[in-house]
């Protein structure tokens, strides 16, 4: 090859060479790439200690995590509990290092402002109790993200010694474009709620209370009247939130989603006042009584409900049928709590029930009642894994309920021990009286006796009879 021709072929090779090595390097630091904004997101999805820590890669990362405007912190590895490792002095070293943090993120020269989304779980262990008698310091993190910058808050709080429950901040209920808003207390309540008399929160959507402490009755009914846009309500009090508190009032105009579960322990009752209610799930095993407004857009109802007389007592549910007469699918539970037959007897009709599933009933008589005011049922559940055993007599409906001519389908009895005498009886009837019923799944497959009697019954239809010892499967016939 001539000498100005292999001069020609070096220079095109190094070319080449060198576009080669820059893909190379672009492929191999991409990220370096990325707006402030894009690195900003990412790290956003990490704990703000763990984000903290890239501001050692460059000059450039050293503000980068301070544009996250996301607050996300954990102090378990601050806690012996979680730390076996970890002496007392050592414990006390690193929460005050976890403390003087986060006092630095808020107030210091490296803060975070505005701060959009704040999410805390906080141990408060033995340590804190010795240095910090008072917890003033939550107290002022809480007021100082407390700006109508704030989008979303999520406080979880638990301990391990004496301590008394936290007062939230009035700053926190002002916050005019908080979307998020969830407060717990983990082993007991520590958060609590004096008088609210001013509530902003005008875009405020899901809220969740958990073991938190209301003062005095209108506590709730101010903070709700303070949401006008709120959707969905959690609330799971724990065992002393509401002792002295005789009405509990759920008034709001927009809530769709309404949640409430405590086994014991209040004596109050309850008052739903929301047109736009689509769900309610509700468990309350002390309770006096409970009325409900009806709401056009209702379409589930869990009611796990007791009486809050104990065992055998009784409770007044026709406010209660009245209200959630418009669902589409109900749970029902009542355990050991009896309901006044002239109740029964009048109860509204359920003209869009198409599943009904019933747990726990201390009188069969509440099954008779309710198929016969569901014309339009489609599938029946009876779950009996926490059935209450008692002198239940099965008493057939007269007349034959709408429901069982036209459009039950499916029936599933879910009895782990073993069905009763009467509960035999229900069953043959729905099998004989069901005349679309198109199958019928019963648990457990071991019930010998059970299984004669339904392949010797006389059947309204071709309904297929399936045994299981797991719902939903098993032999048929």
């Amino acid at each position: 090859m001539p000498p100005k021709d292999l001069f020609a072929f070096n220079i095109i090779g190094t070319q080449k060479k060198q576009e080669r090595q820059t893909m190379m390097d672009e492929e191999q630091d991409r990220i370096s790439n990325l707006s402030d904004d894009v690195l900003a997101h990412i790290l956003s999805f990490l704990e703000l200690r763990d984000a903290f820590k890239t501001m050692i890669l460059s000059k450039r990362w050293e503000k980068v995590w301070t544009l996250t405007h996301i607050i996300n912190l954990n102090n378990k590895s601050c806690v012996r509990r979680f730390d076996q490792r970890l002496s007392l002095d050592k414990e006390i070293r690193r929460r005050t290092t976890f403390i003087n943090f986060i006092n630095g993120v808020l107030f210091g020269h490296n803060m975070i402002f505005p701060v959009k989304a704040f999410t805390l779980s906080y141990y408060f262990g033995y340590a804190d109790f010795i240095r910090y008698r008072h917890s003033p310091y939550i107290i002022k993190w809480v007021d100082a993200v407390s700006t109508n910058d704030l989008e979303k808050f999520d406080f979880s709080i638990s301990i391990d010694c004496t301590f008394p429950a936290l007062n939230m901040p009035p700053t926190l209920f002002q916050c005019q474009n908080l979307v998020t808003l969830s407060l717990e207390s983990i082993n007991r309540v520590l958060i609590r709620f004096d008088v609210l008399e001013t509530v902003y929160l005008l875009s405020l959507k899901y809220l969740r209370l958990v073991k938190v402490r209301f003062e005095e009755e209108n506590t709730l009914k101010n903070l709700l009247s303070g949401c006008p846009v709120l959707e969905e309500l959690y609330m799971e009090p724990g065992d002393t939130g509401f002792k002295s508190i005789p009405h509990f009032y759920f008034i709001s105009p927009s809530l769709k989603i309404l949640k409430w579960k405590r086994e014991e322990g209040f004596r109050g009752y309850f008052v739903v006042k929301a047109p736009k209610l689509e769900h309610l799930h509700f468990v309350e095993h002390s309770m006096l009584g409970f009325s409900m407004s009806v709401s056009p857009s209702l379409v589930s109802v869990v009611m796990d409900i007791g009486s809050s007389f104990g065992h055998h007592g009784h409770i007044s549910v026709e406010k209660l049928f009245q209200g959630i007469s418009n669902a589409q699918k109900l749970e029902w539970s009542t355990h050991h709590t009896f309901m006044a037959k002239v109740e029964l007897d009048n109860l509204p009709e359920f003209c869009n029930l198409t599943h009904l599933k019933i747990g726990s009933c201390q009188d069969l008589y509440f099954v008779s009642s309710i198929i016969q005011h569901s014309p339009h049922l489609k599938h029946l559940i009876f779950d009996k894994d926490h059935f209450i055993s008692g002198p239940m007599t099965w008493m057939p409906p007269v007349p034959v309920p709408s429901c069982l001519i036209s459009h039950l389908e499916t029936v599933e009895i879910i009895a782990p021990e073993g069905q009763t005498s009467y509960e035999i009886e229900l069953i043959l009837y729905l099998l004989h009286m069901g005349k679309v019923l198109k199958k019928m799944v019963v648990t457990p497959f071991s019930c010998i006796d059970l299984r004669r009697k339904l392949w010797e019954s006389p059947k309204a239809s071709r309904c297929k009879i399936v045994f299981s010892d797991f719902p939903a499967g098993g032999t048929s016939r």
